[in-house]
C-alpha cells in the first residue's frame, strides 16, 4: 500500500501536549464507584481526575522509553482512577501490541472503540492487527466506518480494499480502486489493482477498460500495451490483439518473445496467409527456438493441411525429440484421419515426455475407446477425473463410452449429468444423456435430450443416427430412415447408415 505507516503503535506525544489533553478531557476521567472509598465531594472527585492523569503520565514516560512493561503498569493503575478513558484504552492497547500480546492489545483496543467509537487511530490500528492476524472479514466493518469517517484518506482505502481481496469480496473492492482513483489521479496502482480485480471477476469488458485509461496516462508503458492485447485475445479480438503486438514489435525490435507472441495470435487469426509468411522467417530467423515450429503447426492443422501439418511435425520432432507439444498434434492428426494405432504411438510418446499432459491424456482414451481397449480407456478416465473431478469433457466422453457399450449405465447418467449442470446447453452432453436414455430403455426421456441437442445443433450427423435409432426402436421405421437420410447427407461415407437405410 502506498505510503503505510510502519510504527502504529509507537506514541509520539509529548508531556506538555498529554497535560493539555487530559485537561480538556478532564470530564471523561472519573472514578469506578465499587473500588475507591471517597466523600463524592468535587474536591474529591478533582484528586482521583489527578491520579488518573499522575499515572497515564508516567505510563506515556515509559512508552517513549521503550519500557512497555511499566507502561502497563502504569496504565492499569491509571483504569483504577478512570474506566471510561478511551485515550487510557488505546495507549494501553498500543504497549500490549509492542510487546507482542496481541490478544490484550486487541481487547483493550476494543474497550477504547466503546468508550468512543470516533476514535479513528483506535479503530485502525484495531483494524490493522486483525487484518495482519488473517482476521479480514472482522477487520472490514472498522476499516468501512474510517472510510465513511476519512472519505479522503487513501492509506484507509487500499486498506479496505486490501480486506476485501483477501475475504475475496472483489466486486467489493472494486468500487473502492475506483474511488482511490477519482480521487487522486496520480494513483495508477488503484487502477492497476482495478484491472487485476476485473479479471478476476472475469470480466474482461472492465478489465480492458481500466487498461485503456493506464494507456492513456503511459501510451507506450509495454506491461500495459502486453495486458490489453492479451485481454483483447481473450475477448477473441484477435484484430486488436495483433495490431498491438506490431506495435509493441516496433518499439521493441530486439525481443524474439514478442514477434512469438505475435506468430502465435496470427496463427489463430483469419490472416492466414500473413501468419505463415511470418512464422516461416521466424524460423528462418530463429531457427533454435520452438515457439515459431509449434505455432506453425497449429496453422497447418487449423487449415486442414494435414499431409503438410505431418511432414513439418515429422521434421520438427526429430528437431525437438524432447518436445511432447509436436507428438500431441500428431496423435491429433492421426485421430482425426482415422489412423488409430499411430494416434496411440504418438499420444504415448507424448505421455513418455510429459505424463500429466491433460490434451494427449483426453485423445488417447478416445483412442483407446475407439480401438475397443476398453481396460486402456477406462483407467485413462478414471485417472482424468481423480486429479480434476470438474472436467465435464472427460465426464461426458467416458459416460457416453459406457452408454455405447451398455454398461454401468447408472454410473454414466451421474457422470454426464455433472456436465450438464456446468454446460446445460451443450449439444454433446445433451445427446450423451439422450443415449444413456435410450440405452436404458427410456425412450420417451430419450427422445426429449437428443431433440434438445438437436435444436442446438442441427447438422449433426451422429446427433441424427441416434434420432433415427430411438425412432426405430419405437416401431417408427418411416421417421427413422428420415433422420437416417438427412445424416447420411452430412457424412455419406458413413457405411453404418447404408446399412441402416438399406431395405
Amino acid at each position: 500500500m502506498n505510503n503505510v505507516r510502519h510504527n502504529w503503535f509507537r506514541v509520539s506525544r509529548s508531556i506538555i501536549w498529554l497535560v493539555i489533553f487530559f485537561v480538556s478531557q478532564c470530564a471523561h476521567l472519573h472514578p469506578p464507584s465499587t473500588q475507591i472509598q471517597s466523600p463524592s465531594s468535587e474536591t474529591a472527585k478533582r484528586a482521583y481526575d489527578s491520579r488518573a492523569l499522575e499515572h497515564f503520565t508516567a505510563g506515556e514516560n515509559f512508552s517513549l522509553q521503550g519500557n512497555y512493561p511499566m507502561a502497563i503498569l502504569e496504565y492499569q493503575d491509571a483504569l483504577q482512577y478512570d474506566t471510561t478513558s478511551a485515550t487510557i484504552y488505546l495507549s494501553l492497547g498500543k504497549a500490549y501490541l509492542n510487546l507482542g500480546k496481541f490478544e490484550r492489545g486487541l481487547a483493550a483496543l476494543e474497550k477504547a472503540i466503546q468508550r468512543d467509537p470516533n476514535d479513528s487511530e483506535a479503530r485502525e490500528i484495531f483494524a490493522q492487527v486483525l487484518f495482519l492476524s488473517g482476521r479480514a472479514q472482522e477487520a472490514a466493518p472498522h476499516y468501512e466506518f474510517l472510510a465513511r469517517q476519512q472519505p479522503d484518506n487513501l492509506e484507509v482505502l487500499y486498506q479496505l480494499a486490501a480486506t476485501y481481496l483477501q475475504t475475496r469480496n472483489f466486486e467489493k473492492a472494486l468500487p473502492v480502486y475506483d474511488q482511490i482513483y477519482k480521487r487522486d489521479t496520480t494513483q495508477v496502482q488503484a487502477l492497476e489493482k482495478a484491472a487485476d480485480v476485473a479479471i478476476m471477476l472475469r470480466d474482461g469488458k472492465r478489465a480492458i477498460g481500466y487498461y485503456d485509461q493506464l494507456l492513456r496516462k503511459d501510451p507506450d508503458n509495454e506491461k500495459y500495451l502486453r495486458n490489453r492485447a492479451d485481454l483483447a485475445a481473450i475477448m477473441e479480438d484477435l484484430p486488436t490483439a495483433i495490431a498491438i503486438y506490431k506495435r509493441l514489435m516496433m518499439m521493441q525490435s530486439e525481443k524474439v518473445e514478442i514477434r512469438e507472441e505475435l506468430g502465435e495470435l496470427l496463427s489463430r487469426s483469419d490472416n492466414q496467409v500473413e501468419a505463415e509468411s511470418f512464422l516461416k522467417l521466424l524460423i528462418e530467423s530463429y531457427p533454435e527456438r520452438e515457439a515459431s515450429y509449434i505455432n506453425l503447426a497449429y496453422l497447418y492443422l487449423r487449415q486442414q493441411k494435414y499431409p503438410v501439418a505431418l511432414a513439418f511435425l515429422d521434421s520438427a520432432t526429430q528437431k525437438y525429440p524432447r518436445q511432447p507439444a509436436f507428438r500431441v498434434m500428431q496423435g491429433l492428426v492421426f485421430n482425426t484421419l482415422k489412423r488409430y494405432p499411430e494416434a496411440e504411438q504418438a499420444l504415448t510418446a507424448a505421455l513418455e515426455l510429459q505424463p500429466a499432459n491433460i490434451q494427449a491424456q483426453h485423445i488417447l482414451a478416445n483412442v483407446w475407446d475407439v480401438l475397443g481397449k476398453y481396460q486402456l480407456s477406462d483407467s485413462m478416465y478414471n485417472h482424468i477425473i481423480k486429479n480434476n473431478a470438474d472436467d465435464i469433457v472427460a465426464l461426458n466422453n467416458y459416460a457416453y463410452s459406457l452408454a455405447v457399450r451398455g454398461v454401468r449405465l447408472k454410473e454414466a447418467l451421474q457422470m454426464v449429468e455433472k456436465a450438464l449442470r456446468q454446460e446445460p446447453e451443450n449439444a454433446s452432453y445433451l445427446d450423451t444423456k439422450g443415449w444413456v436414455l435410450f440405452k436404458m430403455g427410456k425412450l420417451n426421456e430419450a427422445q426429449k435430450y437428443i431433440q434438445k441437442a438437436l435444436k442446438i445443433e442441427s447438422k449433426n450427423a451422429e446427433v441424427l443416427e441416434h434420432m433415427g435409432d430411438i425412432f426405430k426402436a419405437m416401431g417408427k421405421s418411416a421417421q427413422a430412415r428420415q433422420y437416417y437420410r438427412q445424416a447420411l447427407t452430412i457424412d455419406p461415407e458413413n457405411n453404418r447408415l447404408k446399412q441402416k437405410i438399406a431395405p
